[in-house]
């Protein structure tokens, strides 16, 4: 009660001063820049005790006496009453309401939260979608107890007139306008004293106000911290831009469900489908499909939300299926509650609309790059008369800016990129223009351009260099390949480009190579050049090496060789270098090494020591093949002594793969184990997953000629893995006999065995691929158990194996 008279006794002070000055309860709030609220919570008794610098902003407005504002001021400590402990109020906000719980962002709200304690003026900065907005309401419900005077939201996206910014700052603030003064004057008043934090949200379409206002409270109010959300910084002294990168998402392969629920992304999409399905959970049967949205969506929050929300009709299958239509698919009934923009298109429409006309010819025309692109390329495909070659950086800077165009610096290179959905916007207003032909004819001669350096660097260029830019125009590799070749609308560049990135195809993934070749040698017509098939003939015998096809690797060299009097000396090599290895391995020895002695004399003449150790070594594979040890040995150390002077660790790691066999066929499985595991940790760091695989495979069957057949069991699963990743037929085979021999020596499911078997051997017959001294001899074996047991049957059984195919024979290998 005697708290209530004595707030009574205040508010009856406050209004008997104001009534005798002749103002109102606004006029009062507008001299005094305070809201009018807190007047009439003073007057009414709701509020006993205002902070000692409103008391003297009330006392100045109304003009109080000495004796006045004393009075006033003993009401006020009346009312405050003695306190024994003093309770901070609690802060005071407008953020908006959570509705949905945040996915994958516990360090971007960690890393901003940590920015604004230190910094004036934080930027968060990304591409629309990505999520901005949601971590800076988190940043802000996280930061309330760090500002006394509360944490305050201004929403801009529905402001479209620049100069009604400050207004806006103002009405989430409370103030009233006055006036007799400027809204920014008011704001600068208002604000000179308190310690707060303003989260100004989507300042791209005001960025010059936005910026301007920003500028001015950082000088006038010193203990204000911004932060702010936008397409592109504010570019003021002072701020601080965190750039918002997409959610987390697995980059290769296919993780477990528990695995891929560990990523942002995926953590998000599933939560986001639960809305409609309490039940769905992510698992073997679906984890591809579902990490497959979160790859194709870039991991952006948005276009997961609506991906998401079409869970109640397609099932994720359905839903990763229909992602080259991601417009059509990213719309639906539940948008409006999941993001103001509505649709992606209505996102992508927002940054788009304020572009420059030129920035947004630029960004229509990159949407011929897939995967990236460098400055260099973007101005040989998009430059004309339109965009001038020096304009491009202009540009593409704009587009950077305002996150349309994400820009990876980690390469050495610059390298930039659009995320997916982003490109298929920037293709659909491509064609909208009717440029999309012409700009797939400059992307492709582009492209082939940098193929061909490539294919000319490849014997003296540093080895992760060359990988590092070959890996990174793949996806645009592809594309131009897609549009020469299987749209046919350039079939001699198609072809070129084929036979150029043969070397690529070979370390990276000689099955998708070998097509893409194929179909290059099938579009062959009279006009064609004789060196550029022989080319194509050349490119294809290494691929069929690679994927020890040595048959088909042989025919092609031949055909190569044909045309020998159109090829160069280096040319010439390379077809009798692939020859030479195919014909060692099809048991022509004598021949083949004949051959791979003559590229060892031109490699000699040449001067090209990268050819000499290619040489060198399949000579080791050579001697290894018909038995002898130490001839193996003796050019395989040349081989790697060259390799190490060069640098080269993927051939390097290869050598010690063929040492290993080396020692195995020498009887110490021990010490080809040990060499096997080097090379394996070899082509891991260098992410040559072919080599890998084929090192799993080996130490495999070195531990089931040890009889250690848990452990061999355990490697002969990761080598089936990588085989198939990797598409690599023979190998696969190989891995599959392990299976076989397995189960036969421990006398398992030997039916099962005999049939695989039976498998195994129709599909090494199929592909022209012979057994190496390791897999001969541990066939033998299992053979010799299966004769012994099935006698005249046995030849019934590997005949049934004979018409599997190759996903029965894999799940039949799983479960011996």
């Amino acid at each position: 009660m005697r708290d209530a008279a004595n707030a009574a006794e205040l508010a009856a002070v406050l209004k008997k001063f104001r009534v005798q000055a002749g103002l109102s309860q606004q006029a009062l709030a507008e001299r005094a820049e305070i809201s009018v609220q807190a007047v009439s919570a003073l007057e009414r008794g709701y509020r006993k005790a205002p902070y000692h610098v409103t008391l003297e902003r009330i006392a100045d407005a109304l003009g109080l006496s000495p004796e006045a504002r004393e009075e006033l001021e003993h009401s006020a400590r009346r009312s405050r009453g003695p306190r024994l402990t003093v309770h901070s109020p609690a802060p005071t906000h407008n953020l908006p309401r959570k509705l949905t719980s945040l996915f994958g962002r516990d360090d971007a709200v960690r890393e901003i939260a940590g920015l604004v304690e230190t910094t004036p003026l934080v930027s968060i900065v990304g591409t629309g979608g990505i999520g901005k907005t949601r971590v800076a309401t988190e940043v802000g419900m996280r930061l309330l107890n760090r500002f006394p005077h509360g944490v305050w939201f201004v929403e801009l996206a529905p402001v479209s007139d620049a100069m009604a910014v400050p207004r806006a700052v103002a009405r989430a603030l409370h103030l009233q306008e006055s006036p007799q003064r400027p809204p920014l004057e008011t704001l600068f008043a208002y604000l000179a004293e308190k310690r707060l934090l303003i989260i100004l949200d989507n300042c791209e379409h005001v960025i010059s106000e936005a910026r301007t206002i920003a500028g001015s409270l950082l000088r006038e109010c010193p203990s204000v911290a911004l932060l702010t959300t936008s397409r592109e910084g504010l570019n003021v002294t002072g701020e601080q831009i965190y750039r918002i990168p997409p959610l987390t998402f697995p980059q290769n392969g296919v993780p477990s469900p528990d695995d891929a629920a560990k990523y942002g992304a995926v953590a998000l999409f599933v939560n986001r489908v639960r809305a409609t399905d309490l039940r769905f959970e992510v698992t073997v049967e679906n984890v591809r499909s579902v990490v497959e949205i979160c790859r194709r969506l870039d991991g952006l929050p948005l276009a997961l939300e609506l991906a998401a929300a079409r869970a109640s009709v397609l099932s994720p299958e359905e839903i990763s299926d229909r992602l080259d239509g991601v417009f059509d698919l990213l719309t639906g009934d539940r948008e409006a509650s999941i993001t103001r923009h509505g649709t992606m298109r209505a996102a992508i429409d927002w940054s788009y609309g304020l572009l420059s006309s030129q920035a947004q010819l630029l960004f229509d025309r990159l949407a011929a790059f897939s995967g990236g692109f460098t400055l260099e390329t973007a101005m040989a495909v998009c430059a004309n008369d339109d965009v001038r070659p020096q304009d491009v950086l202009e540009s593409l800077s704009s587009l950077v800016a305002q996150s349309l165009v994400m820009a990876n610096f980690t390469l050495g290179t610059t390298r930039y990129h659009m995320l997916e959905v982003t490109r298929q916007y920037a293709l659909e207003r491509l064609t909208e223009r009717g440029e999309r032909g012409r700009l797939g004819h400059r992307h492709t001669l582009a492209l082939l351009q940098v193929a061909v350096r490539l294919d000319r660097d490849w014997y003296a260029a540093s080895e992760r260099s060359w990988f590092r830019e070959a890996e990174a125009e793949l996806d645009n590799f592809r594309a131009a390949l897609r549009w020469s070749l299987e749209e046919r609308n350039d079939l001699r560049s198609g072809c070129l480009l084929a036979g150029a990135l043969a070397r690529l195809w070979y370390s990276l993934s000689p099955v998708e190579g070998r097509r893409w070749v194929r179909l290059a040698i099938d579009s062959i017509t009279e006009t064609t050049r004789a060196d550029e098939i022989a080319q194509l003939y050349i490119a294809d015998a290494e691929l069929c090496g690679a994927l020890a096809e040595s048959a088909a690797s042989l025919a092609s060299a031949e055909s190569a060789l044909r045309l020998r009097s159109m090829l160069d000396d280096l040319q010439v090599a390379r077809a009798e270098h692939a020859a030479g290895s195919a014909l060692t391995a099809i048991g022509k020895g004598s021949k083949g090494e004949a051959l791979l002695q003559k590229v060892l004399v031109t490699a000699e003449r040449l001067e090209n020591r990268r050819l000499k150790a290619l040489a060198l070594s399949d000579l080791g594979t050579a001697c290894s093949r018909r038995g002898d040890v130490e001839g193996a040995r003796r050019f395989y150390a040349d081989a790697l002594a060259l390799y190490a002077s060069l640098g080269l660790e993927r051939p390097a790691a290869s050598i010690a793969g063929h040492l290993a066999e080396v020692e195995f066929e020498a009887g110490e499985a021990a010490a080809a184990l040990e060499r096997a595991e080097e090379a394996r940790t070899g082509h891991a760091a260098t992410r040559n997953r072919r080599s890998e695989a084929a090192d799993l495979s080996n130490m495999a069957a070195y531990l089931v000629a040890l009889d250690c057949f848990e452990d061999a069991r355990a490697y002969a699963v990761q080598a089936l893995e990588a085989a198939r990743d990797v598409r690599t037929p023979v190998l696969s085979a190989y891995v599959l006999q392990h299976f076989a021999a397995m189960a036969a020596l421990q006398g398992r499911k030997l039916e099962q065995a005999a049939t695989l078997l039976g498998f195994v051997d129709a599909r090494l017959t199929s592909l022209g691929a012979r057994r190496d001294f390791t897999e001969r001899q541990e066939h033998e074996r299992a053979i010799a158990v299966l004769k012994s047991t099935f006698r005249e049957q046995l030849e019934k059984l590997m005949a049934l194996g004979a018409q599997w195919s190759d996903e029965a024979a894999a799940t039949a290998a799983l479960e011996l």
